[in-house]
């Protein structure tokens, strides 16, 4: 078990996206356009066209991920992680048509629908990373 603390927030960055934008790629241009390394995502909202995840497939020592991508009307339930020295790292849920849920890593080439309306708040004074373990998964880490 790890455990870090942190005594000062910064920058609270809110994020609107619009039919057609990359919902990772644009999180990562506004992190830098803002120099921000560390950030806990607070809110996320919206739709999505596209869906670009992994998941684990089995309980073995060493993972073995699914990649999934999928082209339909999504509404996204919930998204949650961390940003830490300017990589973020985000799991979401998201229900299709008839309440079909997709659940799993945020990977490149997500797609908004309509708007993605995110936020995130900065944390000032935590330098993390995340370093790869004897299993090959990451962990959280000082630099």
């Amino acid at each position: 078990m790890r455990s870090f603390a942190a005594n000062e927030y910064g920058k609270i960055i809110v994020v609107h996206l619009g039919k057609g934008d990359l919902l990772l790629e644009n999180i990562q241009k506004a992190l830098e356009e803002h120099q921000v390394k560390n950030a806990i995502l607070t809110s996320a909202i919206g739709s999505l066209r596209k869906l670009s995840m992994h998941i684990i497939m089995d309980t073995g020592d060493n993972a073995t991920n699914k990649f999934v991508t999928v082209d339909n009307a999504f509404e996204l339930n919930s998204m949650q992680g961390l940003v830490l020295n300017g990589t973020p790292h985000f799991h979401m849920v998201c229900s299709a048509p008839g309440n079909e849920l997709y659940s799993g890593h945020v990977e490149p080439g997500c797609e908004v629908q309509y708007l993605m309306e995110i936020s995130l708040v900065e944390v000032k004074d935590m330098n993390l990373t995340r370093r790869k373990d004897e299993f090959g998964i990451d962990y959280i880490d000082t630099l």
